[in-house]
């Protein structure tokens, strides 16, 4: 085994450019100027593709964790160390698909050529000197070595199978490990590859106490693994560089997901090699959903959910304000109940607490997604939802952004019709349904096939009948009172009962009820069975088009 001043000389041989030491970085970026307790989080994703919508719940426990104390700091950090995985441009998704859920940072990076804060760089490619130097402090301390091993040694791997043991590169199987400074020379004059392994000190017999923030205390093995902390290419790898840049950038809690709580071990013995606290770990819950063909519970896929993809819900038209309303609800048991008695409150007010966090998975259901969007869209009004679907359209549907435009006034009037905050009416869930379900209010886009008429119960000589004298009195001046009374005693000449309980106390004397008559009106205008309000549908349409529908209906009946 080496010596202390062997290790010293091996790191010189392995690191010859790297000058600077880990004290230098913690002189370069100083403790923040906050107040104690002030919490420090980062959203961390790697640009591997899209924005996960599990991600953008992550996203969102960090904001919270951040806010929960005032002055609060969240910044993004881009970890894009694995160059394999790495999709071109992935990075400058993060902040555009962020933003578009209402989501902004207090620093970090915001584009390849852009970053805003005291503690960057922000895109770890970038730090590599900076790891390169943490990693040489290791090994001139005989904390870590490095590895000229190739590739997977599967004879080890098949006698530690054997053996009933822990697969890993430690004990006798770490062939590197107590390599000579000689030897180290020679490898290296021989032009071949290595990594940086760290020298673990547990025995896989030892056990510790750790504190995660959501799941509790627990008993953990110490580290007895030697794993690699640099790549042969120089890159780091997540152990090492989240240690350094949460430690540099004084992150006060890391929160990630839980698929990473069993390298706990190792990262804690990391911070202990280098002589640093260990920050506080919050290991969220995975995001799953039910597998529509098994019926059982699994994570969210890229490839078997298309809503995997952040995009997804602002290009099927959810309001952001829908999603995060949702993730919220997975991230606090009692959020829901706040949003019901605070529906138009700023998140910011909504007390967040990480001891209401779910203890299993966060399981996403698009059908709860779709009942939270429509609580929200009922309660725009018309203006409100003329303004979000058109920039919905713009981005979107062109067609759709071309109508709204050329009919905006006549757009807000329909898209407010019959509103009653009390009680609102939940028809639409997206921005992209909202033209579509007035679309009986656009003669450009509406075709009435007539089959919601109840030709069962209503023949089609009596809907002709009751169409045309209603269109004998039809008055468009007429007031909703008036328009009413007009429409009761037409259905009483046609045979429809204008009394809604006389007609339930002797409905075989009649056609129908009133309810019925205004149905077909309804029907004839509209082709559907339910509207919003009949009164105010007719006078957006005006009479001439009213008139034009009664007649082709009329024809239509006659015809066939």
């Amino acid at each position: 085994m080496p010596t202390l001043d062997e290790y010293k000389q091996m790191a010189d041989l392995l690191f010859p450019n790297i000058t600077k030491t880990p004290e230098d970085y913690y002189k370069m970026y100083p403790k923040r100027d906050l107040p104690e307790g002030t919490e420090v989080t980062r959203f961390a994703p790697s640009p591997t593709g899209y924005m996960h919508i599990g991600g953008v719940y992550q996203c969102l426990i960090n904001r919270e964790v951040a806010k929960s104390t005032p002055n609060g700091v969240f910044f993004l950090r881009d970890e894009d160390t694995d160059s394999k995985r790495e999709v071109d441009g992935a990075a400058d998704i993060f902040v555009p698909a962020l933003r578009g859920f209402g989501i902004e940072f207090d620093e970090g990076f915001i584009s390849e050529t852009q970053e805003k804060g005291e503690y960057g760089p922000y895109i770890q490619s970038r730090r590599k000197e900076i790891y390169q130097a943490f990693a040489k402090d290791l090994v001139s301390r005989g904390l870590a070595y490095p590895c000229f091993c190739n590739g997977e040694d599967n004879e080890a791997k098949e006698e530690q199978l054997r053996l009933g043991l822990p697969l890993g590169y430690y004990g006798r199987w770490a062939k590197c490990r107590d390599l000579s400074l000689e030897a180290v020379e020679e490898n290296l004059k021989a032009g071949r590859p290595f990594t940086i392994r760290i020298k673990s000190n547990g025995d896989g017999t030892k056990r510790f106490k750790f504190k995660d923030l959501r799941i509790g205390e627990t008993v953990l093995p110490v580290n007895s693994n030697d794993y690699i902390i640099l790549k042969s290419d120089g890159q780091t790898l997540y152990h090492l560089a989240h240690l350094v840049d949460d430690t540099l950038m004084h992150t006060t809690t890391v929160v990630r997901d839980e698929s990473w709580f069993p390298s706990v071990p190792l990262h804690v013995q990391l911070f202990e090699y280098m002589g640093l606290p260990t920050p506080k770990y919050l290991h969220t819950p995975t995001v799953n959903t039910i597998d529509t063909e098994t019926g059982n519970v699994r994570k969210v896929s890229k490839r078997k959910d298309t809503w995997a993809d952040s995009r997804w819900f602002h290009e099927a038209g959810y309001p952001s304000s829908a999603i995060i309303d949702y993730l919220m609800n997975l991230i606090n048991s009692n959020y829901e109940p706040w949003r019901a008695e605070h529906p138009d409150a700023p998140i910011s007010e909504f007390d967040f607490k990480i001891s209401n966090m779910s203890k299993s998975g966060a399981l996403f259901d698009l059908a709860k997604i779709d009942n939270v969007s429509k609580n929200i869209i009922s309660r725009f009004t018309g203006e409100e939802m003329y303004n979000k679907t058109l920039q919905w359209a713009e981005k979107y549907n062109t067609d759709i952004a071309k109508l709204l435009k050329e009919n905006a006034d006549y757009c807000k009037k329909v898209f407010g019709m019959d509103k009653n905050p009390n009680r609102p009416r939940k028809d639409i869930t997206t921005f992209s349904e909202v033209v579509p379900f007035y679309s009986y209010m656009f003669s450009s886009l509406f075709t009435n096939d007539y089959s919601a008429f109840d030709y069962e119960k209503i023949s089609k000589a009596k809907i002709v009948e009751a169409l045309t004298k209603y269109t004998e009195k039809f008055d468009i001046n007429a007031d909703k009172e008036n328009w009413f009374a007009c429409m009761k005693e037409i259905a009483g000449e046609c045979g429809f009962c204008p009394d809604m309980k006389e007609y339930k106390k002797n409905p075989e004397n009649f056609v129908g009820s009133v309810a019925d008559f205004s149905t077909i009106i309804r029907v004839s205008l509209t082709g559907k069975r339910q509207t919003p309000d009949l009164y105010e549908i007719i006078q957006l349409l005006g009479e001439k088009e009213v008139k034009e529908r009664f007649e082709k209906a009329i024809n239509f009946l006659k015809q066939n």
